[in-house]
């Protein structure tokens, strides 16, 4: 079992790969894959022009089962 300060670790190194643009397989596990959504701009019900900031997510696709080794 892992403790909190293995988790951390981990939790750190996943975070920093994803920053550099990199995705994370975790084997048995999935996949992590950060997503970069540009600037956009829309309008609202009134017409008005609504600016949407860039923003970047994280995507988890899970293994299927039975995929390990």
């Amino acid at each position: 079992m892992m403790d909190q300060k293995q988790i951390e670790k981990i939790s750190a190194l996943i975070k920093e790969q994803l920053l550099a643009g990199e995705s994370v397989h975790l084997e048995g596990i999935g996949t992590f894959t950060r997503i970069h959504k540009s600037q956009h701009f829309s309008r609202d019900k009134k017409g008005r022009t609504v600016a949407h900031p860039p923003n970047d997510t994280i995507h988890f696709s899970p293994d299927e089962l039975g995929e390990i080794g």
